[in-house]
This record gives structure tokens, C-alpha cells and sequence, in this order.
């Protein structure tokens, strides 16, 4: 098919995170469908249901659902059969799977990912602690930190800084500025992941200009100059070979990408640590 149109509707008995997360993933895979996204959210009525049913059929499509009470989700699979509507429900074959190898069954608890346990209020620190230095602020608590970025400027420091936290990751950044050395006393003896964030020159140019004009900024012209972009990038991957850094090119990486490159790095580095 192509430029096909679809209706999407999105079920789910908390957020609705999972569910949207999945179904962005499976459409990617179709670039040529053009869809639109009907959002569900806490449902957990049958009065819930009733409302979201009057939405499909005033655009009829697809159902996805992430609903963990059985009964609920019977009614939904049961509407969804008497009007022949495809469905699916997203969790049921890892929930089932993990059931028949634990040997137990689930709880079925809505939004249970996001229950306010240790975990929760770790990711929480750890976002905090990402504000807090983000772009070179109060490195001398690095001791506290499990990863550093560093870079030259618009190498995405912060929103993957940010991703990782949501992970429950504590991340710094610090941005390298032209003939300012790296402060290396804050990092010495330190046993912390660091890594080394890099771009193509002329893609830092183009996202540099985009970033002045957006600023009215026309007077720093050498911040987007691609031959002293190219000098910064040479002098901060020397900087990175010279401490044995690992390093991504996140020119081609979405913030997600540049983030699982990180973790790999962080996890071999605690491995061999142990």
C-alpha cells in the first residue's frame, strides 16, 4: 500500500507510555503509511470503554492495548471480536511468556513500572543530579557521578545526559571550549565512566548556524566558522585518545542510539571493574 492512512488507537490502563512507545517502533517499519494516533489513557471503567469504542467508530482502525485487569481487557477483546476490529494486546506475550517459565502469574496491576519504590525515587535523583551539572557545573562531585559526557559544543551532552537519568543513570556533561584545557583534577583518581561525544564538522556548522539565528547571535561569527569547528573537534578527539576515552559519533545517532552506546560502555567498564 502505499501513502495508506491509519487509524491508531491507543489503550491503556496507566500512562499510556508502553503502549505509544510500541506502536511509534512498529510503524516506523512502514514509512510509507500515514497514521494517526488516538490516545487512550487510565482506562479502567467500563464506562472508559464505552467512550473509547464511540472513538473507533468515528475513526475505525486498529486497537492496541496495554490493560493488565483480565477482565477489562476480555470486555475489550470481546468488543473488538463482535466488530471486527484488529487488536492486540501489547503485553501478552511477554507477560505470558515470563509466567510459564516463573511458573506464577502476573499481578496485574496497572502502571506496576511505575510503582514509588527505591527505583523510582533513584531515577528521580538521578535527573536531579543531571540538572545540577549539566554543562560543567560543580564537577568537583563527580565522585558521585557514574558517567561523564564531554565534548565540543551541540554534540547532544544534555538530552542524553537527560535519557540516561530517566534511566537511572547519574550523568555530568561538560562542554569543551576552544583553548580552555579540560579540567583534569576534577576527574583524577576517579573511577568513573567517561566518554567522549564527537560530530561532523559541517553537520556542528549547520546546527551551530541554526542555533545563532534562533538567538539573533551575528557577532561570534568563529562559532560556526567550520574551519575552527574542525580544529575543536580534532583537538577534543586528542583529548580522548590521549586518556583512552571511548568515543561516539553521534552525528548519525538519534539521542536514544548515542544513549545505548553509553550504557554498552558504562557495563563493559563495571564488568571488568568486578
Amino acid at each position: 500500500m502505499t501513502d495508506a492512512q491509519l487509524h491508531i488507537h491507543l489503550v491503556s490502563d496507566s500512562t499510556g507510555e508502553t503502549v505509544h512507545q510500541i506502536a511509534r517502533a512498529c510503524v516506523a517499519q512502514f514509512p510509507n503509511v500515514r497514521t494517526t494516533e488516538h490516545v487512550w489513557t487510565l482506562v479502567r471503567s467500563l464506562n472508559h470503554v464505552e467512550a473509547v469504542f464511540a472513538g473507533v467508530e468515528r475513526n475505525p482502525g486498529v486497537l492496541l492495548m496495554s490493560v493488565v485487569d483480565a477482565d477489562l481487557r476480555a470486555e475489550f477483546e470481546k468488543r473488538c471480536t463482535e466488530r471486527h476490529i484488529p487488536h492486540v494486546s501489547v503485553l501478552d506475550p511477554v507477560v505470558d511468556l515470563l509466567g510459564s517459565l516463573l511458573g506464577q502469574p502476573s499481578r496485574n496491576r496497572p502502571g506496576g513500572q511505575r510503582k514509588l519504590d527505591s527505583a523510582y525515587f533513584e531515577r528521580m535523583a538521578a535527573v536531579d543530579f543531571a540538572v545540577r551539572h549539566d554543562d560543567g557545573l560543580n564537577m568537583a562531585e563527580l565522585h558521585d557521578a557514574d558517567i561523564l559526557l564531554v565534548g565540543v559544543s551541540r554534540t547532544s551532552k544534555t538530552p542524553t545526559s537527560m535519557y540516561l537519568a530517566h534511566r537511572g543513570y547519574k550523568v555530568a556533561n561538560y562542554a569543551l571550549v576552544p583553548g580552555v584545557p579540560f579540567p583534569m583534577q576534577y576527574v583524577d583518581g576517579l573511577k568513573l565512566l567517561i566518554v567522549g561525544l564527537t560530530n561532523d564538522p559541517k553537520r556542528l556548522s549547520v546546527v551551530r548556524k541554526t542555533r545563532q539565528i534562533a538567538q539573533s547571535d551575528e557577532k561570534n561569527t568563529s562559532y560556526s566558522d567550520i574551519d575552527m569547528i574542525t580544529d575543536e573537534v580534532r583537538d577534543a578527539r586528542r583529548l580522548f585518545a590521549r586518556n583512552g576515552w571511548p568515543v561516539i559519533d553521534v552525528t548519525r545517532r538519534s539521542i536514544e542510539e548515542t544513549a545505548a552506546a553509553v550504557i554498552q560502555f558504562y557495563t563493559s567498564s563495571q564488568e571488568s571493574q568486578q
